[in-house]
């Protein structure tokens, strides 16, 4: 007797009925977009044409994978980096104040 390894057809169902769920709160929260100013636009890193773009895509498709996929123009303007790259670190000085110092308190 051969085993064969696959996955049931109810999983399968519901992988295909949570991605379905994830495109569309994708597509609903991605559309609000339309409605930002250019400037706020811009603090985000995307344009105009990117958000016409991804919503121009196919109702089934994430609009959020077309920017993944879009020329790397927005990269280069973000200039991203991977959340544990190293950090500059702030110089830290010590401030001296005219306040006693026997209270424990420290100066801020």
């Amino acid at each position: 007797m051969t085993q064969t390894t696959s996955t049931p057809s109810f999983a399968l169902f519901g992988q295909m009925v949570a991605r379905a769920w994830r495109v569309f709160n994708n597509r609903r929260q991605f559309a609000e977009l339309k409605d930002w100013s250019d400037e706020q636009l811009e603090d985000v890193g995307l344009t105009r044409s990117d958000v016409r773009r991804a919503m121009a895509e196919p109702f089934y498709r994430d609009p959020t994978s077309s920017l993944l996929n879009a020329s790397p123009a927005p990269l280069r303007r973000r200039q991203l980096q991977p959340a544990n790259a190293p950090r500059a670190r702030a110089d830290l000085t010590l401030v001296e104040t005219d306040a006693p110092r026997d209270n424990g308190q420290l100066a801020a």
